[in-house]
């Protein structure tokens, strides 16, 4: 392995809130008030989607043929890239999905329920009624701008970028979830779920990193980042 790894840089900053490579990080908060209006609003005219099973497609089409949004009110929903069933994301209560994508875009999506998630299904045609009436306009802006900083981050991510850049972002993705959620789940995992890198490059790396004393990984979890993570490996 060379250089930055190995050596001992105490003349860098911590890692709290540093971006990689001067990248901003997504925000860390949902617009939690805007999402909860819109739900509130759509929920009387939706149906409840059974989940009776551990991993419960949901689709964005209704039998009718026409697109449909997912109301998350408990629980989690997994998104998977249909074109290589890799994870692209975890929505979790309150959530809305399929309102801001078209038949064609929501296409490129799997979605999963767990079940004991509660989720229900309205018209797409019928909840963007629901906004004009109820003047819900702003939370809809409030919500569209969340989701849209949330794909514009996964593309820069993913996109043009080495394995190592891509373990260091999911490294501070894993690092911001609450640590309930972290000592559940193995690192090497959640990068693997999220990514094509081969399980051999990902664990010699979070093991470079271990060694080097920049992350603290204890039975295979992120405890944490010790310091900035190197720009280059």
């Amino acid at each position: 392995m060379t250089g930055p790894l190995t050596r001992n840089l105490s003349n860098m900053k911590t890692n709290s809130n540093i971006p990689h490579k001067g990248k901003k990080s997504p925000p860390g908060q949902k617009p939690l008030e805007a999402i909860t209006r819109l739900v509130d609003a759509f929920l009387p005219h939706s149906s409840p989607v059974v989940s009776d099973d551990a991993n419960t497609l949901i689709t964005m089409n209704a039998e009718d043929g026409h697109q449909q949004i997912i109301l998350l009110l408990e629980g989690e929903i997994k998104v998977y890239r249909s074109s290589d069933n890799l994870l692209y994301g975890i929505a979790t209560a309150p959530a809305i999905l399929g309102l801001m994508t078209s038949e064609y875009s929501s296409s490129s999506f799997i979605f999963k329920g767990k079940k004991e998630s509660k989720v229900s299904a309205l018209s797409r045609e019928t909840a963007i009624d629901l906004i004009v009436d109820n003047e819900l306009v702003r939370e809809l802006i409030a919500y569209s701008t969340s989701f849209t900083d949330y794909r514009s981050y996964h593309s820069d991510l993913m996109i043009n970028r080495t394995a190592y850049d891509i373990i260091c972002g999911l490294l501070q993705e894993m690092e911001r979830l609450p640590e309930e959620i972290r000592r559940k789940n193995s690192m090497a995992n959640f990068i693997l779920e999220r990514s094509n890198l081969a399980r051999s490059g990902v664990m010699k790396i979070l093991a470079d990193l271990r060694v080097g004393g920049y992350i603290d990984i204890q039975n295979g979890k992120l405890i944490a980042i010790n310091k900035r993570l190197p720009d280059e490996y």
